[in-house]
């Protein structure tokens, strides 16, 4: 019988045990999940040095956990104190090795401290654990850029580009990765074939890249000089030309590189874009023939539609200005020139909503972005 008691008050005893260790567990998890909750509050009013103070606290309380050194090692980033987010993202990491927030974290703290090695290194691991983050392909890519890998760089930023093809800050480090391209495949041109018309080439692609466009006229002027019919010269000069303003220039060039290579499909659209305003069936014929060649230019759809809508032809428009909506979603006067044609039409509820449309996105387009950056776990 005594036996009975001894082991049913143990039992009991076992038991209050459990309940007073779960309840004390629960509190912690109450306390963590309050901690959080006012770092993000914290962190949204811009109160980084509190919000710190916040993810420290979680940490004492329970030193086991790596999201919070990964949010405490992105605050330490923020704030700049690259040492202690350094050292705060490899403890996570030593929590959690597969943590991709905290890779990529440590390389854009690598980055800043100029250790591009170290910075590709763990933006590589970043990119193995995690393929769509983009800030981690976007520091890969300039870490490699400042690595003199310019090719590595361009694979990595082009695949970018082509996922977030208006991403300013992708196209300007693309930009400076091919220029340094050019400027070595120039270096090696200029040791092999000094006097090459190529040379000239290249120098006016170099010049267009950075927009200096009476720089690049002159160099194609001089290739042209040199070798008259090479192959897209003519084509070549005629874009930097319309780039510069100088289009009743450009238009003679155009009409030369077509009579070398009538399948130029941009240099047939292209030439349109000048006649359109004197000539709208001459536009209509070489924006026809530009399609006939490659069927999916919205620049050719739109300028045959501005022609049509010109000879007052406003049904055809309404589906060339449709085409070129699909291919190029985002450019917003093909919506205003729906309008237009519809108007021609008589459909004016389907022009006032194509003017809505229009009026939108040109409103989103002006409107100033609301980046968050790396979002915290």
């Amino acid at each position: 019988m005594k036996l009975e008691w001894r082991t049913a008050f143990l039992f009991s005893f076992l038991v209050l045990l459990w309940l007073v260790g779960k309840a004390t567990s629960q509190e912690l998890d109450d306390r963590i999940d309050r901690l959080y909750n006012d770092a993000r509050n914290d962190e949204k009013q811009g109160r980084l040095d509190n919000a710190v103070q916040k993810y420290q606290a979680i940490i004492r309380l329970d030193p086991q956990l790596p999201a919070a050194y990964n949010n405490l090692g992105r605050l330490y980033l923020q704030g700049n104190r690259l040492e202690e987010a350094v050292k705060t993202l490899k403890h996570a990491l030593e929590l959690d090795v597969k943590l991709a927030p905290a890779h990529a974290l440590l390389g854009f703290s690598y980055f800043r401290m100029g250790d591009f090695n170290k910075a590709r290194k763990e933006l590589t691991v970043a990119l193995e654990l995690d393929p769509g983050d983009k800030n981690a392909k976007l520091f890969l890519g300039r870490s490699l850029h400042e690595l003199g890998d310019y090719k590595g760089a361009c694979e990595v930023l082009d695949k970018l580009q082509a996922e977030d093809p208006k991403n300013p800050e992708v196209l300007y480090i693309l930009g400076l990765v091919h220029m340094e391209l050019a400027a070595s495949a120039l270096g090696q041109l200029q040791k092999v074939a000094p006097d090459s018309y190529l040379i000239e080439v290249l120098l006016g692609r170099i010049a267009e890249i950075k927009q200096i466009y009476p720089e690049a006229i002159e160099h194609y002027r001089k290739a042209l000089a040199k070798n008259p019919d090479g192959p897209g010269l003519n084509y070549a000069l005629a874009h930097a030309l319309w780039a510069s303003g100088r289009f009743q220039e450009a238009l003679p060039e155009y009409q030369r590189a077509l009579e070398l290579n009538p399948r130029d499909c941009n240099a047939n659209w292209e030439a349109a874009r000048i006649l359109l305003p004197q000539d709208p069936r001459d536009a209509i014929r070489l924006t026809t023939r530009a399609l006939e060649l490659k069927s999916d230019l919205p620049e050719a759809y739109s300028i045959r539609g501005r022609a049509l809508l010109t000879l007052k032809r406003p049904s055809e428009a309404v589906e060339d200005f449709k085409k070129a909506a699909t291919l190029d979603p985002e450019d917003a006067t093909l919506h205003f020139q729906l309008g237009r044609a519809y108007r021609q039409l008589g459909l004016n509820r389907e022009a006032e909503d194509e003017s809505a449309i229009y009026e939108r996105m040109e409103k989103e387009a002006h409107s100033p972005r609301n980046d968050e950056g790396v979002k915290p776990l």
